[in-house]
């Protein structure tokens, strides 16, 4: 009786989650700016946007593909399918984390400018327990075991902000602590939800089984995170490399305020691409095809709301949470947050994409921005400063959203639909 009471229709569980997550994360960044000043803000955010790209490499080759495969699954192969993808993960995080120690201790000081190399071990550390935390979560998602993963995050998040204020209270507050808060956290957070490992079944068949599975979906997208990271991610890092911390403080700063749009995004990435599939698998195309329909009418008209806000309130949003000085270019705020729509625009064919297996278009959507960036990048951004890094990041997402829409299209014609 009392399960019935507060059972609740799952996404709204997972924008619970993701509000938890978004406002944390939002909630960081402010004390980190406000308490270590905005250079220091743009250090962190260097090395979160590696952090991002690992997730995002996560994300493509090992958790979108488990759960878009996951409704896929006979009910007595489930548990064998979620533990070769588990095991598949405990082996990619362990490369990932070794890899980054040797780069960062023995070639760090030539890397940049930046301070990498003196947080060679947290860093790693960092990274290896928040793709272990991002993987945990994703698959009590997919097994519907929603509280857990509230739980974990509210533990996790709650107790990594009020122990940052505390150290910032003690005058122990710096670059290298806050790492080694999110490890032992994350840590923390991990440990919550580890016991559904021990209940998912392990055999070599079907880890080789369910590898085959995901990478027939993950192998475009994969190097799609690749292209990804060079897409969109390389403004950022040339605007930081070029113009210095301070400017990549404001335009992550203005970046962060718009999580609310993380909020959404990233709910929709635990529920849309298991709905498209059943809706392929008990209908057909066209069934597909009208969901995404009307999801992609709902969701742009919801994200287009969002962004007028946040464009008509720019100044007073910025000057609330982080400040005057941030508050004055407050005109960077509003272009960013354009990307939103723009970005929001190709995840309907996306889905679609991966529910038919047909990947490589979105690979090459991401290619093609790519390319521009590595291109035009360093020359735009030194000719026309914080400006470039603004038109760069919009036309990145319309070469991605126009060249998704068109593969898409491309099988739709093929149905003949």
């Amino acid at each position: 009786m009392l399960k019935s009471v507060f059972k609740l229709p799952s996404y709204l569980y997972g924008l619970v989650d993701q509000a938890i997550i978004s406002l944390s994360n939002f909630l960081l960044s402010i004390l980190i700016l406000r308490f270590l000043g905005i250079e220091i803000f743009g250090v962190f955010s260097f090395f979160w946007i590696f952090i991002m790209f690992m997730n995002s490499v996560q994300l493509s080759y090992i958790i979108s593909p488990m759960l878009t495969n996951a409704p896929k699954q006979k009910n007595s192969n489930i548990n064998y399918f979620y533990g070769g993808i588990f095991l598949q993960q405990l082996v990619f995080s362990l490369i990932i984390f070794f890899l980054i120690f040797f780069i960062l201790k023995n070639f760090g000081k030539h890397i940049s400018s930046y301070p990498i190399a003196n947080y060679y071990l947290s860093f790693s550390l960092l990274i290896f327990i928040t793709q272990l935390h991002n993987f945990l979560r994703r698959l009590l998602y997919s097994k519907k075991l929603y509280i857990r993963v509230i739980i974990s995050d509210f533990i996790s998040y709650l107790s990594l902000i009020a122990f940052i204020i505390y150290l910032e209270h003690l005058n122990k507050l710096d670059l290298g602590i806050i790492f080694w808060s999110i490890v032992i956290f994350f840590s923390i957070g991990s440990i919550i939800i580890l016991p559904i490992v021990f209940s998912l079944n392990y055999k070599l068949s079907n880890i080789s089984q369910s590898i085959r599975e995901n990478w027939n979906i993950s192998k475009w997208m994969l190097l799609t995170s690749l292209a990804q990271f060079f897409s969109g991610n390389l403004w950022v890092i040339n605007a930081g490399i070029i113009l210095g911390p301070f400017v990549l403080g404001i335009i992550r700063a203005c970046q962060t305020l718009l999580g609310i749009t993380n909020l959404i995004l990233q709910s929709l990435e635990n529920f849309i691409p298991g709905e498209t599939s059943k809706k392929f698998i008990s209908g057909s195309f066209k069934e597909m095809n009208i969901y995404l329909k009307k999801f992609a009418l709902k969701g742009f008209l919801a994200v287009s709301s969002i962004t007028f806000f946040i464009i008509i309130f720019s100044e007073f949003l910025l000057k609330m949470f982080y400040g005057a000085d941030v508050a004055s270019h407050y005109q960077v705020l509003m272009f960013i947050s354009l990307t939103f729509p723009l970005a929001f625009i190709h995840f309907p064919f996306v889905y679609g994409l991966r529910t038919l297996g047909k990947t490589k278009p979105i690979f090459i959507s991401f290619l093609l921005s790519s390319i521009f960036a590595i291109v035009g990048s360093k020359f735009i951004i030194s000719y026309f400063e914080i400006k470039g890094v603004i038109a760069g990041l919009l036309f990145s997402n319309i070469i991605i959203a126009s060249y998704t829409y068109y593969g898409y299209r491309y099988y739709l014609k093929k149905e003949k639909l």
